[in-house]
């Protein structure tokens, strides 16, 4: 597998986001495994197609605050192998790079990350 081009540095954290598609009220929970400044693999057995756009809202760990994103999935895949994620069946998920995020919120982001990474 060749160098992956990542723009921001990113965190594996399990947490639970709400996703809502941004045109109906269709709403769902689902696992993050990956997470980062500019998006999340959300991990799920169904799979929208690439430039759908959602609401997104979560909470990071040992925080009250309630993140809220616009997203839109970059990539979807029936089977995809996380980094560190060796020896592991592959999970069905999606790319979903934020396409609107307040800056609060995401400084929030890099600093959990940050401190992630640190411990």
């Amino acid at each position: 597998m060749g160098k992956e081009n990542r723009h921001y540095k990113r965190s594996e954290v399990t947490i639970r986001i709400r996703l809502k598609e941004a045109e109906t009220d269709i709403a769902a929970s689902f696992d993050v495994k990956d997470l980062s400044e500019g998006g999340m693999f959300v991990h799920s057995p169904i799979l929208w197609e690439p430039g759908e756009k959602f609401d997104l809202s979560f909470t990071l760990p040992g925080t009250d605050r309630e993140i809220r994103v616009l997203g839109e999935v970059a990539r979807a895949m029936d089977k995809y192998l996380l980094a560190g994620d060796a020896g592991q069946d592959p999970i069905p998920g999606m790319g979903i790079r934020f396409t609107r995020i307040a800056p609060a919120d995401r400084a929030l982001i890099k600093e959990f990350i940050a401190k992630d990474q640190e411990a």
